[in-house]
């Protein structure tokens, strides 16, 4: 079995949290406000990232801070993980109807973080690139298990969307994953709704 480091652990715990994004866009908050609130923490995470980047009384404070969960290409001039789950929650839930954007960033903020932790420690049959099979399952499985009880799509719109995320979350596109998982998977759902 593979050691998962403590720095991916915490990142993943911080990708389960974000779960509560959906969480209480769905129960608790309507969607302007949502957006006022999103924009708000994405736009004032952005600026922090660009101070990061810049100034490097700001980078030392970070990497004291941050740095041992932070990923070495996030260092120096790359934003960070969180930044795009702020980003493209805001986005998704900009772009999508509520029931969608719930889904998908579900989708990501559980599927995305089950699969590398199944991955790292259990995986063994790699089918791309760092990716495993036991993840890519893992994926699938906790996709369908937190949005199963969502009304509003149906239950095989869920499972085929459940497939087009994870496939999203194998590619290694330039954009981060945080952003193309729900964004895509969400035009997915929105043709297949």
């Amino acid at each position: 079995m593979n050691r998962i480091k403590e720095g991916e652990l915490a990142r993943k715990v911080v990708h389960y949290n974000a779960s509560l994004i959906p969480i209480i866009y769905y129960f608790f908050v309507d969607r302007k406000i949502v957006l006022i609130v999103l924009g708000v923490c994405s736009a004032s995470i952005i600026l922090a990232e660009v101070l990061r980047m810049r100034n490097p009384l700001s980078k030392n404070l970070y990497v004291k801070i941050f740095g041992w969960m932070t990923r070495s290409h996030e260092h120096e001039r790359h934003f960070t993980g969180a930044t795009y789950v702020f980003l493209g929650s805001f986005l998704t839930i900009l772009l999508f109807p509520k029931e969608i954007a719930v889904i998908v960033l579900l989708f990501l903020s559980v599927g995305d973080p089950t699969a590398c932790l199944v991955g790292l420690s259990i995986g063994k049959v790699k089918i791309w690139h760092d990716k495993t099979l036991e993840g890519s399952l893992a994926f699938i499985i906790a996709c369908f298990l937190v949005t199963f009880w969502i009304p509003g799509i149906a239950l095989w719109v869920k499972v085929i969307g459940a497939f087009v995320a994870c496939f999203v979350e194998l590619i290694p596109w330039k954009v981060d994953d945080n952003i193309t998982i729900p964004l895509i998977t969400g035009i997915i759902l929105i043709v297949l709704k």
